[in-house]
């Protein structure tokens, strides 16, 4: 991976950045619109970083199993960058469930080193922001400098 380029901040989507359902899955009305409905302190915490790489990654099986479609996915992420003052560099979404073995899927970290990749990025200098162990271990397994629990890093109880 790139030594020489930029430090990234990685992100976890549902339960990170935005509610989740009682199932762990972002919520989604009758007509499949996902509602993204930032937790608490998330804006105030990224605003200052308006000019750092910011970069989601997400795990999204519900895609492939029809709960909601790429379309709907793509509308919600650019609500949630919107509400985050237009700072996202860019996302990634897996939207596989754990039998198709793909290697962007979190555990795995497909998703992130081709982000890395795209942007000249320092994963060694760089931080993942998550609040499951599947997003440490994607980290891990990418080559993450730092990784820091979504409560920690927002300061939640």
């Amino acid at each position: 991976m790139n030594e020489n380029g930029n430090a990234a901040l990685f992100l976890d989507l549902a339960g990170t950045l935005v509610r989740i359902d009682e199932s762990r899955e972002l919520p989604v009305d009758a007509r499949g619109n996902i509602a993204i409905d930032l937790l608490p302190g998330v804006a105030e915490k990224l605003a200052p970083m308006h000019d750092h790489l910011i970069f989601i990654v997400t795990n999204q099986s519900k895609i492939k199993r029809g709960r909601f479609t790429m379309a709907a996915f793509e509308a919600a992420m650019e609500d949630l960058d919107r509400k985050l003052g237009d700072i996202v560099t860019a996302w990634k979404v897996c939207p596989h469930d754990d039998a198709d073995n793909c290697p962007c899927r979190k555990p795995k970290g497909g998703m992130i080193t081709e982000l890395a990749e795209l942007y000249g990025v320092d994963l060694k200098s760089s931080t993942m922001v998550g609040d499951q162990e599947i997003d440490e271990l994607a980290a891990r397994a990418a080559g993450v400098g730092r990784f820091v629990p979504a409560r920690d890093f927002f300061g939640w109880t």
